[in-house]
């Protein structure tokens, strides 16, 4: 493998990076089973199935589309062993459960995984170093009104670029609904993105969020990101708020859809390349529409 060779490379000129394949499969490779009871039922829909990955070859492929989407589509700036190994991965991959579609009718394409999330549950994160959001966002108020058992982390969404019609997102979904019920959460929380780090590109879309989607002072979140943007502006009375609302990214309005309410502020993500909100969702408020089409 081409990977293989770059790699016995990297070794044989002596750079002082010792033990580095058992490093680069400690970090990117691991996946520990969660030591629970309750059994996650795949989802069979046409050809596609829904699952939680299990083996650590599902969860490389998965860190492949994750690179695919992030670095290569989006441009983040990866660090020298994910751009060798063209993964996306980090520490809380380790330890979250992480969603696949996989599209069984994908012939002679040796990734078959067309979509992806990582859910971390608030009991397991407790134990192993936090949620990824608290990297970026205050989660004091949440953590001291939940259970750490009622809280889900969602992140690291993805869809191949030749499935985003809308179809995936919606299989993902329900796998997410089910996962809440089995798990009985009360909570969904995550970062949802703008493109880029030019925070005044998007003053609009931030000010009509600001208006008409702020978290509660009860579950209010603040961003670590400690400077100031002068993108906290009314939105101008000549905006068209609809037409504000369809400009948003994909995963945002989605949130907003359902019932997710976001941060005052934004954390900028200069590596990956965002500028980013925390969403905070209520199980029990997400919209009776989509209780519906998912929960039931």
């Amino acid at each position: 493998m081409l990977i293989d060779k770059v790699r016995d490379n990297i070794i044989n000129k002596d750079l002082k990076v010792k033990n580095l394949n058992s490093i680069f499969k400690r970090k990117i490779y691991c996946l520990e089973p969660l030591k629970v009871k309750k059994i996650f039922s795949k989802i069979e829909v046409d050809n596609f199935i829904i699952k939680i990955a299990e083996k650590k070859s599902e969860l490389k492929k998965a860190q492949a589309l994750r690179y695919s989407v992030f670095y290569k589509e989006k441009k983040a700036i990866p660090t020298i062993s994910k751009k060798i190994l063209r993964l996306d991965y980090d520490k809380v991959d380790k330890f979250a459960d992480h969603i696949i579609v996989i599209d069984k009718n994908r012939k002679d394409i040796k990734n078959r995984i067309v979509g992806t999330y990582r859910l971390l549950r608030g009991d397991i994160a407790a134990n192993c170093g936090g949620f990824y959001s608290s990297s970026e966002f205050d989660l004091s108020k949440v953590s001291n009104s939940y259970k750490n058992s009622q809280i889900l982390e969602l992140g690291r969404s993805c869809v191949h670029q030749d499935y985003r019609n809308g179809t995936i997102m919606n299989l993902l979904w329900k796998a997410i609904a089910d996962y809440v019920k089995l798990f009985d959460i009360k909570i969904l929380l995550g970062c949802a993105s703008f493109h880029g780090t030019d925070v005044m590109k998007y003053t609009n879309e931030l000010s009509y969020l600001r208006k008409n989607f702020s978290l509660s002072d009860e579950l209010s979140v603040k961003s670590l990101d400690t400077k100031i943007y002068p993108a906290n502006i009314e939105i101008n009375s000549n905006t068209n708020d609809l037409r504000t609302f369809v400009k948003l990214p994909p995963l945002i309005k989605g949130y907003l859809r359902i019932g997710g309410k976001v941060s005052h502020d934004c954390f900028v993500d200069y590596k990956f390349n965002t500028i980013d909100l925390c969403v905070i969702v209520k199980t029990d408020n997400i919209d009776e529409k989509y209780k519906k089409k998912y929960l039931n």
